[in-house]
């Protein structure tokens, strides 16, 4: 916390997704090492939940706010703006759809609206707050990705593609950014305990962190200002997949074999 403290005290930090339960641990982590919020999220009511549990005396506010529309994404980032901008923004907001594409071939729409948020949401707000970032002399931006895509995991055609986008464009970001002193990270969070993994009956006996877990691991990418943070897991799924492709491909068809297709995903209408 001493890091963190040094790291975001006093400091303004955006976190989109605030209204879930890993955005909320974050927030009330940030709180407590002096940052100023701004929470991010299309519920208002989970926004409230979350300001009332950071520590009291935070500086909070709330932006009941969806990514993907233009005009309220305009709205926001013009109030930020008045404000003095933001330092630090977490992309935590996110959409996941687990369907193997057998089952996925009559939804593109479930394709559009995953990359919607993941990808062009995370892309267009950064992009809005750049500007004040470079300004100002400096800032942190850290997109959050997924440990699917370092195994190479099946039954997310939809989900993983659109983090390995918001990967792929924090990594062509930050060599620009560098000297102007604005930090890009990407965290790889491995499966976590939250109400976007729940439908995901397969899932419920693996490991998995819980949503304070997967703030810290935020948190570190935060203190550290490291291009990556990863599991242990993770970075071996990465190295297999660079230098035993054959093996994490069967793995991970072994995977697809033994962890079936989500109750909601076979009921979702067509």
């Amino acid at each position: 916390m001493r890091g963190l403290s040094a790291r975001v005290g006093g400091r303004r930090v955006l976190v989109t997704g605030a209204s879930g339960a890993i955005g909320r641990r974050l927030a009330v982590l940030l709180g407590a090492a002096g940052a100023e919020l701004s929470l991010l999220g299309r519920d208002r009511q989970a926004l409230e939940e979350t300001a009332r549990a950071v520590p009291p005396g935070t500086p909070v506010r709330i932006f009941p706010t969806d990514l993907t529309e233009g005009d309220e994404l305009t709205s926001l980032t013009d109030e930020l703006a008045a404000h003095g901008g933001i330092d630090i923004l977490v992309n935590n907001a996110g959409r996941s759809i687990r369907r193997g594409a057998a089952l996925a071939v009559d939804r593109p729409h479930d394709y559009r609206r995953t990359m919607a948020v993941n990808y062009f949401g995370a892309v267009n707000l950064t992009l809005r707050l750049l500007p004040g970032m470079r300004e100002r002399g400096g800032g942190h931006i850290v997109n959050i990705a997924t440990i699917g895509l370092q195994l190479g995991m099946s039954r997310f055609t939809a989900y993983n593609p659109s983090k390995a986008a918001i990967e792929a464009f924090g990594q062509s970001l930050a060599p620009e950014l560098r000297r102007e002193g604005i930090a890009v990270s990407t965290v790889h969070l491995p499966l976590v305990r939250t109400r976007m993994s729940a439908p995901t009956t397969a899932f419920a006996k693996l490991p998995a962190l819980t949503p304070e877990q997967a703030a810290r691991m935020i948190c570190t990418a935060l203190v550290t200002r490291k291009p990556r943070v990863s599991t242990p897991l993770g970075t071996l799924g990465e190295l297999l997949g660079v230098a035993a492709p054959r093996l994490r491909l069967a793995l991970a068809a072994l995977e697809y074999r033994y962890l079936p297709e989500s109750p909601s995903a076979l009921g979702a209408p067509r």
